[in-house]
């Protein structure tokens, strides 16, 4: 490596733990927030430079009291006759000095400078029978369907939602330079700016696109290469399969349940109470024997008693009610 090029990337660490201390300070406006961002993604150098940065620093928070017992008080200001002492290098001393300054920086509010540049984590939870609407400071809205959880961060450069047992639909706010990312089940669903509905239960994912292109893959990397989705496809994925299943649908459907309906198609009596759960506060079991049958229809969500009567009807079976759960057997 060139001198010029070690230069080059000293230069750069001390710009990135300048713009971290500067973000940092009580004084930080959005216009600051700014100018970070657009320093990020004028180049990759830039960014590989800021992440070291923010290493570095997460290590000096760590061991702060460890530094700190080890440090020597300030030296008098001594001029050294030359050759009695090797000093460090300017670019080094440079960069010495940036991160003691990012360390003197941390020690005051450093988690809040490392859990910013994560972003904060805020679960979002629903009870059976309530939906609720949330507005991300990103511009991104999710509608969170009943008895559903998921927490989200909204991070410097990427956004990201770790999905519970739930039922979602999102209308992300296009960002190329953080990319929104979910983790469900086994499976990473990766977006930019797209609308799409997720439905994630103990058995299965299923995520079906109404806007722009999905990317879904397996979570450790590894299996089938990531799928992509568009408009009217739906991926379907059970837990620890290989493969996941693609097909064509009206995408509509999938978002209906945010309209009060569960429009189905096929669907099986298993996965239709799974739905019904998420809405009802009295709990449905469904007997295993009768948990394979389809149902095509639209169930309407505003009457359990009325739901459960039509499936019963629809597939000749009985409904009971014991120990405060309804069974269809």
């Amino acid at each position: 490596m060139s001198e010029q090029e070690l230069e080059t990337k000293e230069a750069l660490r001390d710009q990135a733990v300048a713009w971290l201390v500067r973000v940092q300070s009580d004084a930080a406006t959005a216009d600051d927030w700014a100018a970070l961002t657009d320093w990020l993604e004028s180049s990759d150098a830039r960014l590989a430079a800021f992440e070291e940065a923010e290493l570095i620093v997460a290590d000096l928070t760590e061991r702060k009291d460890e530094i700190a017992r080890v440090l020597p008080p300030p030296a008098p200001a001594v001029i050294a006759f030359p050759g009695t002492r090797r000093t460090m290098p300017a670019p080094r001393r440079a960069w010495m000095a940036g991160a003691i300054a990012a360390s003197l920086a941390v020690m005051v509010g450093g988690p809040a400078l490392w859990n910013a540049s994560r972003g904060e984590l805020v679960t979002y939870e629903t009870k059976p029978g309530e939906t609720r609407r949330i507005d991300l400071a990103d511009g991104s809205r999710i509608m969170l369907d009943g008895g559903s959880k998921l927490s989200v961060r909204l991070g410097w450069r990427t956004r990201r939602v770790e999905m519970g047992l739930a039922q979602a639909s999102f209308d992300v706010a296009k960002d190329p330079s953080r990319p929104f990312v979910i983790g469900v089940g086994d499976q990473a669903v990766r977006v930019v700016g797209t609308e799409f509905n997720i439905r994630h239960d103990s058995r299965s994912v299923r995520v079906t696109v109404r806007r722009g292109v999905v990317e879904v893959a397996q979570r450790d990397g590894k299996g089938e290469r990531p799928t992509r989705l568009t408009v009217g496809q739906e991926l379907r994925h059970v837990q620890g399969a290989g493969v996941s299943q693609i097909r064509r649908v009206e995408p509509d459907d999938a978002f209906a349940w945010s309209q009060g309906q569960l429009v189905a198609d096929g669907e099986t009596l298993g996965d239709i109470v799974a739905d019904l759960n998420r809405r009802f506060s009295t709990p449905i079991r469904i007997a295993p024997e009768a948990a394979g049958r389809r149902f095509t229809g639209v169930i309407a969500l505003d009457d359990e008693d009325a739901a459960v009567r039509l499936l019963a009807t629809y597939a000749s079976l009985s409904v009971d009610r014991v120990g405060g759960e309804i069974i269809l057997r």
